[in-house]
């Protein structure tokens, strides 16, 4: 199966059937070992691609297409889709390339005239080229790609010249940002390995920034000198600043990305409580704990909306990294953006768990409230609400990181303190 058919049944996956686009792309390369490195990176640069570019690329096919969108057939949509995105989004895909695969693969999965009218679009945007609308939220959205209805929320909350700042940000490729085990490495000893063995990768705040490589298949990984997190998710943990000794509980931990980012600032003394209210999940933290070499971690089922009282007054700091829209990962995960809505119930619930965490802490307890969000019903509005109600606590830092700004994920941290 060629590289970009491959693409196609991912595609395809994720578009109808429901897949994540991550767990379909494992799964194919695990499911055939003779894809070459080039495939592997072909296929992921065009299915997270297309995902990202949808709106733009259905906005241009409904000008060059005779047939109505809704009327084109699933995989014949899908092969427009990857025939325009090479020829509109790529450089170093030639132009006839792009046409004729396109024609192979609409041969294989349409009907007769399937692989003409593939050919007859392609050549007619050839010709004709992209034409955006004028000017305002419209224009964003389909210069962009991004849901209208998502576009005037950040013009009415950030104002045009950021959001599109901001939209611009979230289509640029995100580099890999690595976490090295303080426990086993620094930053500089772990950024030198990676050279060493042919990765492209520089220090940057404490992390190490790389090109593209197999994570999952190289040594360093599995033998847990690093983690794979982003600059800003990294914050969340120092923020909290997590002593030797301590007692932490962690209320939404899964997959302990930050769970042990904190025991690794805490030397591996002391205790983290994290819980997470899927079973299977709490697995993936022990494995992680057990790959860094930390055993301080005890992970177990618990809900972070339902008071524990066993708990109440218990801990020394707390971790509240809240289920969020997830709309600051735009960059690594495309999908977010067509699978929410306007309407979420997020901020009710973030607000409860922040509340139950709060009360596990002692006196002069510590608590950080973060998400991996822009969204400010989700953020500062969730910490003032928080503070209107509770006055026993004061605010020690916040900050919110913007891709466009911080070059980072958008990210939301708040610490405070129970006085």
């Amino acid at each position: 199966m060629s590289a970009r058919e491959t693409a196609l049944k991912i595609l395809y996956a994720v578009e109808y059937d429901g897949a994540y686009p991550n767990i379909a792309l494992k799964d194919a390369f695990s499911g055939n070992k003779n894809i070459s490195t080039n495939d592997k990176g072909l296929i992921t640069s065009l299915v997270y691609g297309i995902i990202d570019k949808k709106l733009t690329l259905d906005y241009v096919i409904e000008r060059y297409s005779r047939v109505k969108l809704k009327k084109i057939s699933k995989y014949i949509l899908l092969i427009l889709r990857m025939g325009l995105y090479q020829l509109i989004f790529t450089d170093k895909i030639p132009e006839s390339a792009a046409v004729n695969e396109s024609v192979k693969l609409a041969k294989r999965y349409g009907h007769g005239a399937s692989a003409g009218f593939v050919n007859g679009v392609l050549r007619s945007f050839i010709r004709g080229g992209i034409e955006y609308p004028e000017k305002g939220l419209e224009y964003l959205s389909v210069k962009y790609s991004f849901p209208i209805w998502l576009c005037e929320k950040w013009v009415s909350d950030f104002g045009f010249e950021f959001t599109e700042e901001l939209l611009t940000a979230f289509g640029e490729d995100a580099k890999i940002t690595l976490r090295p085990n303080s426990l086993k490495i620094t930053a500089e000893g772990l950024s030198e390995k990676l050279r060493e063995n042919g990765v492209d990768a520089e220090v940057s705040d404490g992390a190490v920034i790389c090109g593209g490589f197999d994570i999952a298949s190289d040594a360093l990984y599995r033998e847990g000198f690093y983690t794979p997190q982003d600059k800003a998710a990294m914050r969340a943990a120092i923020a909290l600043d997590p002593k030797a000794g301590e007692t932490v509980i962690d209320m939404c931990a899964a997959p302990g990305g930050k769970t042990t980012h904190m025991a690794e600032l805490m030397e591996n003394s002391g205790e983290i409580l994290a819980f997470d209210i899927h079973e299977h999940k709490i697995k993936l933290i022990e494995d992680n704990a057990a790959r860094l070499g930390i055993d301080i971690i005890k992970a177990s089922i618990g809900d972070g909306a339902v008071f524990d009282p066993s708990l109440e007054g218990k801990a020394d700091k707390v971790l509240c990294d809240a289920p969020c829209s997830g709309l600051g990962v735009i960059r690594r995960k495309p999908d977010i953006k067509w699978n929410k809505q306007p309407e979420s119930g997020l901020p009710e619930l973030q607000k409860k768990i922040l509340e139950n965490g709060a009360r596990y802490l002692k006196q002069g307890g510590e608590i950080v409230y973060s998400t991996c969000t822009t969204e400010k019903e989700e953020n500062e509005e969730v910490i003032n609400a928080f503070l209107s109600e509770n006055e026993n606590f004061e605010k020690l830092y916040e900050k919110t990181f913007y891709p466009n700004i911080d070059g980072t994920d958008g990210f939301y941290i708040c610490k405070l303190r129970k006085i």
